[in-house]
């Protein structure tokens, strides 16, 4: 038979295939295909994934035989092919598929696989030549450099988070029409609405990842923290007790984030505001790193303090004594007065100004009177807007201030001075009054506004210095002390302000007179004062406020290095290696020259003679010699006292990139000198989240649950934290309500 003479030869699927006329599963006639499928897709190349394939139904046969329904095609691969068919036997049989991209035939059995198809895809070179050209897929990193985007609806919701969180936005926005509506047409047709449901979850998930992040952070990468914290009651009856924790990053810059806004349904006693402080903190791994807790000078936190003295004694493991015990004891027996319940600064300057504004209300509610005069009336700010245009004066309106705070009341005189004379003349043509009436605002009211004025600066300078975040505050106060001290002694002889410059005295004793322990760490542990500045210092408070400080200053340097001991326990092991501290010098002087001055106490210009208290034997040789004779172990501070001071004396000196620079000389001493640095004077910081949450739960949104407003207030401080914008938030709202008043805009 013929058929007995051939030779039977095996051929392989690939090899039939090309007989057919088809490309085998390994063939690429591209050589930079050949060269990716062997070594993989390159890093900048865009690698498509996807979710679950969608089911593809095979198309029937082209004769119309639907007898037998063909199996779906489920790979996620059939998006970029178009699937060849034929007919074999009868039956319509895929048997290849076009590359969408570049026309490229591949075999495409239904029997076989398709992994040489995704293989393809990665590689195929029209295919990226498209995704590159397309704009809508790629965006910038933060580098600069290009990659593509994909649209991801869990980064979406997100954004909104974060988006609500920080412009106080109804949570239900992301389900709002208007809103879908203005993302499809305006940025992305993906979008996909989302659910006031499931905004709230994505909320408490944003909300306890950032909490997971910021705890990592206070365990493995912070000494300890210092706390501010304050109560607010709100437009809906509810009160809140917030906790702020201030503390140095590794890399020595100071921070500040909401730790809790609490709802604190109960009475605000000393027991209750310490138990949720001490909620927050067991919350935060943090009841063993407190260092101080800032607070205003209510006598329930003084209580409080006494309560919490088990958490605030385990991070050196000191006894803290409370404000009572301290009150009582000589220096000799606090040796860590600095745990104690710090006073708010700024608490007390405005305790000091409300003694002066009591005496000079009649004054303020002269001009009060008038600016409410003018604001009661459109036709009346009508016509003053034109009366300002036809004298070619800018039009604007005059905000009032507010009697609860005092600054206000300073911007308010700071911002109507400058319109005085058309201001004036206004009033005086349009306010009623009765024959024989003087006028409502005359020449001798703005004379004595003008003393007001000029004599709340300092006060106003020093509460918005004092409030910082970003910068150590408590190295600050003993300048303060000084220039308030002297700023009262100069207007208490000036014939207007005299009469209320006694009282201001009077309660500038009471708090200050006894110089904060804290304070005084803080000013000798600036480079630039050592012991020598705070020698100096205490010689010019002495003559203001006649008072001996001899005796504070010799207590101060023993619990100086009684409190330096007490960190040598706990850190020594960080002393590795020392080096030799560098000589520093510099030329520039600013301030420093009233504590600097060889030829006797220079204030303001003011020449005051040497204290005779202050007794020669406290210089600071002297005082040297008793640290070396009485703290053994201080090698690192008396090396710190003994070294000149850093003559660089102008604002832009950092403290703490000083310190951070010489922590390898003062190894131990660097870690006190962080901690002190790191005690905020003021409340303020708590304050302000107060202004925050007020527009959190504004009229419309009452209906938050407090836990909501607690998740959406930490939010937005730890976004503003990121951004380094939570610098003095609550002054730069009042400023701004005094100045953006023109009538023109």
């Amino acid at each position: 038979m013929a058929g007995s003479d051939e030779k039977t030869v095996e051929v392989g699927m690939n090899e039939e295939r090309r007989l057919c006329g088809l490309a085998g599963d390994d063939d690429e006639d591209n050589m930079d295909e050949d060269r990716a499928a062997l070594f993989g897709a390159t890093a900048d190349d865009a690698i498509p994934v996807d979710g679950d394939g969608e089911h593809v139904e095979e198309p029937p046969a082209p004769d119309g035989n639907t007898a037998k329904r063909p199996r779906p095609s489920t790979s996620p691969v059939w998006a970029d092919y178009e699937k060849l068919f034929k007919e074999i036997n009868g039956k319509t049989v895929r048997y290849g598929a076009r590359c969408l991209h570049c026309s490229k035939v591949y075999s495409a059995f239904s029997s076989g696989g398709t992994g040489h198809l995704s293989r393809h895809i990665l590689v195929c070179v029209k295919k990226r030549e498209k995704d590159r050209m397309s704009q809508s897929q790629i965006s910038f990193t933060s580098d600069g450099s290009m990659r593509t985007w994909d649209y991801c609806p869990m980064r979406a919701r997100t954004e909104l988070v974060r988006l609500i969180a920080r412009l106080d936005i109804p949570i239900s926005l992301g389900e709002s029409e208007a809103f879908v509506e203005y993302i499809k047409n305006a940025h992305n047709p993906k979008y996909t609405k989302v659910s006031r449901q499931t905004t709230s979850r994505d909320i408490l998930k944003y909300f306890t990842d950032c909490k997971a992040k910021l705890v990592e952070t206070f365990t493995t990468s912070v000494n300890c923290v210092c706390l501010t914290s304050d109560i607010w009651s709100g437009n809906a009856e509810e009160d809140y007790i917030s906790v702020v924790a201030h503390y140095i990053n590794s890399d020595w810059q100071l921070e500040k984030r909401v730790l809790g806004l609490v709802l604190i349904d109960v009475s605000h006693n000393g027991q209750n505001i310490a138990d949720h402080v001490a909620s927050v903190l067991a919350d935060y791994g943090l009841s063993e790193k407190v260092f101080a807790v800032t607070l205003d000078n209510a006598s329930s936190n003084a209580s409080a303090m006494h309560k919490l003295k088990p958490i605030l004694s385990k991070y050196l493991g000191l006894e803290v004594i409370d404000e009572s015990e301290y009150a009582s004891s000589s220096l000799n027996n606090a040796v860590n007065s600095i745990f104690l319940h710090q006073r708010c600064a700024c608490h007390i300057l405005n305790l000091i100004v409300k003694e002066a504004l009591t005496t000079l209300k009649h004054l303020i509610e002269i001009f009060r009177t008038a600016i409410s005069f003018l604001n009661s009336s459109n036709q009346r700010i009508a016509a003053y807007k034109s009366y300002c245009i036809a004298t070619g004066v800018r039009p604007r309106k005059f905000q009032l201030d507010m009697e609860v705070r005092w600054n206000s009341t300073y911007l308010m005189l700071k911002h109507l001075f400058p319109h005085k004379s058309h201001f004036t003349t206004f009033i005086q043509a349009q306010y009623p009054r009765d024959e024989g009436e003087p006028l409502l605002l005359t020449e001798d009211h703005w004379m004595m506004a003008q003393k007001v004025l000029s004599f709340l600066e300092l006060f106003y300078d020093a509460t918005v210095t004092l409030s910082g975040v970003y910068y150590p505050t408590s190295p600050l106060m003993i300048h303060y002390l000084v220039k308030i001290s002297l700023h009262l002694k100069n207007y208490a002889n000036d014939v207007h302000i005299r009469s209320v410059v006694q009282p201001m005295i009077d309660k500038y004793n009471k708090y200050w007179r006894d110089i904060p322990l804290l304070y005084s760490f803080a000013f000798i542990l600036d480079p630039r004062a050592k012991m020598k500045g705070f020698t100096r210092v205490l010689r010019r408070l002495g003559n203001l406020t006649s008072t001996d400080y001899s005796a504070y200053l010799v207590g101060t340097r023993a619990r100086l290095a009684d409190v330096y001991n007490k960190y040598d326990e706990k850190y020594g092991a960080v002393r590795l290696r020392r080096t030799d501290p560098p000589v520093l010098s510099g030329k520039s002087r600013s301030a420093w020259d009233e504590i600097y001055d060889d030829d006797g106490p220079v204030l303001g210009g003011v020449i005051l003679p040497g204290n005779p208290n202050m007794s020669r034997d406290t210089s600071a040789t002297s005082l040297l010699n008793a640290v070396r004779s009485s703290a053994s172990n201080a090698s690192e501070l008396v090396s710190y006292l003994d070294c000149d001071t850093v003559n660089h004396l102008t604002d832009d000196f950092n403290i703490l990139d000083w310190w951070h620079q010489h922590k390898l000389t003062y190894p131990v001493l660097s870690i006190m000198a962080k901690d002190i640095l790191t005690v905020p004077v003021s409340t303020i910081s708590s304050e302000s989240i107060f202004s925050m949450t007020g527009r959190i739960i504004e009229e419309r949104r009452r209906s938050l649950k407090p836990e909501m407003v607690e998740m959406l207030t930490c939010i937005k401080d730890w976004e503003a934290a990121e951004a380094r914008l939570q610098q003095n938030v609550e002054d730069k709202e009042v400023e701004e309500a005094f100045e953006e008043l023109y009538l023109d805009s």
